[in-house]
This record gives C-alpha cells, sequence and structure tokens, in this order.
C-alpha cells in the first residue's frame, strides 16, 4: 500500500481470521494489519516481533511461560525462538512489526 491508510477500511477487508495487509516497508522489516480470531498455532520465528493491538483483546500463549493478555493499545516483543501462539476469542486487529520475510518462511509449527 501507498500513501494515506484508514484503519477502518483496513478492519472492513479484514474479515477471516489470521489474514493481513502490509501497511508498508522500513528498510528490512514491514508493518502489518492482521486479524485474529481463534488460536494460531503453536510456532516460533528466527527473529523477534512486535504485537500492537488497535483493537479487541488478544491472549498470547507460550510454552513453559504464563500466558499474556494484551487489550485496546497493549503491545509485546515475542522474542526470537519463543514458543508461542496468539489467538482471540473474540476477534481483534493487531498491528505487527517483523522482519519482511517472517511471513514468506521463518515460522517453524510445533
Amino acid at each position: 500500500m501507498h500513501g494515506k491508510i484508514s484503519m477502518d477500511e483496513i478492519a472492513g477487508i479484514l474479515t477471516r481470521p489470521y489474514t493481513h495487509v502490509e501497511l508498508g516497508q522500513v528498510n528490512d522489516h514491514a508493518a502489518y494489519v492482521m486479524h485474529f480470531r481463534g488460536d494460531y498455532p503453536f510456532h516460533k520465528h528466527t527473529k523477534d516481533e512486535l504485537y500492537l493491538v488497535l483493537d479487541g483483546e488478544i491472549r498470547i500463549r507460550f510454552k513453559n511461560q504464563a500466558d499474556v493478555i494484551l487489550k485496546k493499545h497493549d503491545s509485546i516483543v515475542v522474542r526470537a525462538y519463543t514458543t508461542h501462539s496468539p489467538g482471540s476469542d473474540e476477534g481483534a486487529l493487531v498491528l505487527m512489526v517483523k522482519p519482511k520475510e517472517m511471513f514468506d518462511s521463518s515460522a517453524v509449527q510445533e
């Protein structure tokens, strides 16, 4: 996408769980908005990723750690090699910042 971006328009586009729209790239990182609903499978990445909840509430489950609940305007960085599973019971809109290649092939499901 280029130019001005409306979160309301993006929210209208993202109707299926775990679909995303790329907002833009800065150097080797990209910002994405993703619609969370239900539980995503446990997985890990070789690089860090940032979650910022724009609307709704999400839960991030971790292996061997307590779950983290994020509400609107809360954020967290999930460090590389940390096994995690994001999810949302009611649905949520989430901004994610991560290296561009992470949506291509770096997630390893467990």
